[in-house]
């Protein structure tokens, strides 16, 4: 919502831009006809007293001539008559003098109308400024930690875990002596309508995994009104389109209030997203270096905490050299744990010859390629693969701005057009997107850069068969390291690790809403845009803290980090192709 009114103030203010220029145009030509006038009126007055002095010595020569001769008469006749002519252009002058001063009189009036319209606006746009500079200033003054909560403080993850420990805190502090009789008739009246509910729903279904449930997350607050607790809900694939991201669901007050009761038993608090690990990871963007199909480097990077959970790697080759990688997979022990090999292509001119050689394969593969602009030859490229029925990569190296965005969903929208069976379609170099880190994290929250992902987002959603990588950003900086256990909180590695979590976590929430958990795939290795080099294991503990302070569900963490690659790269791909 204030997106659009900024928008549409943003209109305003140019309409009344527009009109502020032909108003002062129209002024300055005003100002050019008074000047004009100014000078006509000054030359007539000039002729004025020229013709005035003429005059007054003609009357000279005429009294003179009175007193002369007789043979002057002729002369003071013909004088006379020049007299008059000069009084008739006198007449003509003064007339138009008088013209000039009325035009003079509403160029003025108009003028004053002008500056007053001028005032007027200058008045309304520094009200507008007023009004927008108050509202980032209460927006900074209710943010905690430098404003990254002010965009997260309807969020899941607040609402679970800081809510309710405040919550349980006030409660116990306000009714510990009078509401322990209060609270024990409500906790029965809760029970026995649980109860009551277990009895129906397993009559009516058999499933009381359901009622355990909502057991839990379902209780009466002071209000006596029945509060539950709402999910944060994930973007569907429907295929509809809206104009910008959705707004995030709001909690009820109520739900950061604990039963009167408040035992930690029967009103847990969420687990903690430091504890929050993945029953089984895939790393699903392993780059390849010098032939190395081991990925030894990346071992040795991925440590003990990644390395105990990984369940099986997608490596990404630098080349189409599928011969011999074949021959190295066949004497590799780590052959079982390649889910499958993403190999580039060109899309804007695709090598026939590479489809007999993916048949040759003795893992899954997929293709991937660069996106730099769109173009016809692009989007046949893009055709060609899709054909193949193999997942597609696309590394997204443009920036997107309204057009290119568009020029990337017709590019798809066109490649897609006519297939029966579409294939997945993963995009990367977009979670997290590139970005400068020295904007501060308060101007970001409105940075128009930070505005318009949101939109393009929830644009790029609404794309048949999308899903989305989620990799170190290329923001020409190295993946912070992660401080060793037990070492202090305030170091300068961990303060630039918060700092990079805070970031991510601003572009991953967006994300999230508009992809779903069910379409986000963790990888380790950057875009090849990226500038700063990453750690694998460094970069595993930022995403799954980041993923886990904003959902901190297993199931959410299991489909990102092991889940949705299976899906995508798995064995049933290799099927289908």
């Amino acid at each position: 919502m204030l997106d659009v009114e900024r928008q549409a103030s943003h209109s305003v203010l140019r309409d009344a831009g527009d009109q502020l220029n032909q108003e002062r145009r129209r002024a300055e030509e005003a100002t050019y006809r008074v000047e004009t006038a100014e000078r006509r009126e000054k030359e007539a007055l000039g002729r004025l007293v020229v013709l005035e002095r003429m005059q007054h010595g003609l009357e000279t020569e005429m009294i003179a001539a009175e007193q002369k001769s007789q043979h002057l008469q002729v002369q003071l006749e013909l004088s006379e008559r020049e007299l008059k002519g000069y009084q008739r252009d006198i007449s003509l002058l003064q007339e138009e003098f008088d013209d000039v001063k009325k035009s003079l009189r509403q160029s003025q009036e108009q003028c004053r109308k002008y500056r007053t319209t001028l005032r007027d606006w200058e008045l309304k746009m520094d009200n507008r400024e007023k009004a927008m500079q108050i509202a980032v200033t209460k927006a900074f003054d209710e943010g905690d930690d430098v404003g990254y909560d002010v965009g997260f403080k309807d969020g899941h993850s607040k609402g679970k875990i800081e809510g309710k420990a405040q919550g349980i805190k006030a409660g116990r502090q306000q009714g510990l002596l009078e509401g322990k009789e209060q609270g024990r008739l409500e906790e029965r009246r809760n029970a026995l309508d649980a109860i009551d509910k277990f009895l129906a729903e397993e009559d009516a279904q058999g499933d009381s995994g359901k009622v355990r449930r909502w057991a839990q997350s379902v209780y009466y607050a002071e209000s006596q009104e029945l509060e539950t607790y709402i999910p944060l809900p994930m973007a569907t694939t429907e295929q509809h389109r809206r104009k910008g991201p959705k707004d995030l669901p709001k909690l009820p007050a109520s739900a950061f209030v604990p039963p009167n009761s408040a035992t930690e038993d029967s009103f847990p608090l969420g687990p903690d997203p430091s504890t929050v690990q993945p029953e089984a990871v895939i790393d699903a963007n392993v780059i390849v270096k010098d032939g190395d199909v081991n990925h030894t480097k990346w071992k040795k990077d991925a440590g003990q905490v990644l390395g105990g959970r990984i369940r099986g790697v997608v490596l990404s080759l630098p080349g189409t050299d599928l011969e011999t990688i074949n021959k190295k997979l066949e004497s590799s022990s780590d052959l079982d744990k390649i889910v499958s090999l993403i190999v580039p292509f060109n899309a804007e001119k695709p090598d026939p010859a590479l489809e007999s050689q993916l048949s040759l394969a003795k893992v899954p593969t997929s293709l991937s390629t660069v996106y730099t602009g769109a173009s016809d030859e692009v989007v046949a490229g893009l055709k060609w693969a899709l054909e193949r029925g193999r997942p597609v990569d696309v590394d997204v190296q443009v920036v997107l701005t309204e057009s290119t965005l568009e020029g990337f969903e017709d590019t798809v929208s066109k490649a897609t057009e006519g297939l029966s069976q579409l294939p997945p379609i993963i995009l990367s170099n977009i979670l997290p997107p590139p970005h400068d880190l020295d904007l501060p994290i308060i101007r970001l929250m409105n940075h128009p850069s930070y505005l318009a992902f949101q939109s393009q987002v929830a644009a790029l959603s609404l794309l048949p068969s999308v899903y989305i990588k989620f990799l170190p950003p290329a923001w020409d900086s190295p993946t912070p390291q992660t401080p060793y256990p037990g070492s202090p909180t305030e170091t300068p590695e961990g303060k630039v690790q918060r700092e990079w979590k805070r970031r991510i976590k601003m572009y991953l929430g967006p994300v999230l809403e508009a992809f779903g958990y069910q379409r986000i795939i963790f990888g380790s290795s950057p875009s090849t845009s990226s500038a700063g080099p990453s750690n694998a294991g460094d970069w595993y503990e930022i995403a799954r803290e980041s993923l886990a302070e904003l959902v901190a569900e297993q199931e959410f963490v299991d489909a990102v980090f092991y889940g949705n690659a299976l899906t995508v790269y798995g064995p049933a791909k290799k099927a289908d192709a």
